[in-house]
């Protein structure tokens, strides 16, 4: 008698075990990670961008200054050389920067590296940097999101230790 009693308590203990657990509060999304990363040597300091896809408009870029000489320098990949243009630009939210193609690079294949001089401009305009994007002759390249804020901080900075031209 007593187990027939206790069998609808049972069947409702049995019952409300079954239920799903309540939903979970909404989480909010992390942030996408940045295809930037920072590199420190002895010779200086660089930025560099890996693209999940590179392509003609959006290739693989390095960003870098060095001391002893101190110089700033861009590499990007995946440009055809042209005898002829011995300039690449490089411009930080429509700031454009001239810098000269290296003799090394133009003898080589695909990709470019350009040089110049660290400048108090250079460095004003990267800090705020929302856009990074080039042109090499008639190509173009970018635009890429900046750096996040306290890497492309960072990267300033260590340009400035390297020592600015004027």
């Amino acid at each position: 008698m007593r187990i027939q009693a206790l069998l609808p308590v049972l069947s409702l203990l049995a019952l409300s075990a079954c239920e799903p657990a309540p939903p979970a509060a909404p989480q909010a999304p992390e942030p996408p990670a940045s295809r930037w990363s920072s590199i420190v040597t002895g010779a200086g300091m660089a930025l560099s961008y890996a693209p999940a896809a590179p392509s003609a408009q959006t290739p693989a870029i390095r960003l870098s200054c060095a001391r002893d000489p101190d110089v700033f320098q861009v590499a990007v990949e995946q440009i055809i050389p042209i005898s002829s243009e011995d300039r690449l630009s490089v411009g930080f939210d429509g700031e454009p920067f001239a810098l000269a193609v290296t003799p090394e690079s133009l003898a080589g294949p695909a990709g470019l590296e350009a040089a110049g001089p660290i400048t108090q401009d250079l460095l004003t305009v990267m800090q705020t940097a929302k856009v990074i994007e080039g042109s090499y002759g008639a190509t173009q390249f970018g635009p890429y999101d900046a750096p996040p804020p306290a890497m492309l901080a960072s990267f300033v900075q260590g340009c400035r230790a390297a020592g600015v031209s004027r």
